[in-house]
């Protein structure tokens, strides 16, 4: 009896591990590009094996330190996204490094590769800038 019972218990443990859902997406692109406004990420997924939600994470300079910006409802494969990052600082002239956090509804997480753009201020924009605050 004994050996039936840890038979059925190493069965349920072996069935709770095998159902457990692995964030694995495959994307088609992943891009980030600067524009007036800050930097414009866009991604398009092929597929979204099991993933619920996407985390926009940024780090600025180095590729090192990541924190979470925007979180976006997955809605399936072969789907498109897009966010605008405003919070870039527009004074100088920086690189920022992006990625994705893909989570399953069980928490698990994957993370796409890094993508990095640069984000200058035009020099009008910067003159005019200089103009609007003599103004002041």
């Amino acid at each position: 009896m004994k050996k039936y019972l840890l038979f059925l218990k190493g069965l349920v443990i072996l069935v709770l591990i095998s159902t457990t859902v692995y964030a694995v997406v495959t994307l088609q692109y992943f891009t980030a590009r600067p524009n007036s406004d800050g930097i414009l990420i866009e991604w398009k997924t092929i597929d979204e094996g099991g993933t619920s939600v996407f985390e926009i994470e940024r780090s600025a300079n180095t590729p090192d330190n990541f924190v979470s910006i925007k979180s976006i409802n997955a809605t399936g494969n072969n789907s498109y996204y897009t966010y605008q990052d405003n919070g870039v600082t527009i004074k100088t002239s920086s690189i920022y490094f992006y990625r994705l956090k893909c989570v399953t509804p069980g928490g698990s997480y994957t993370y796409s590769q890094i993508i990095s753009a640069t984000h200058s201020v035009s020099g009008i924009k910067s003159t005019w800038g200089s103009i609007k605050a003599i103004f002041r």
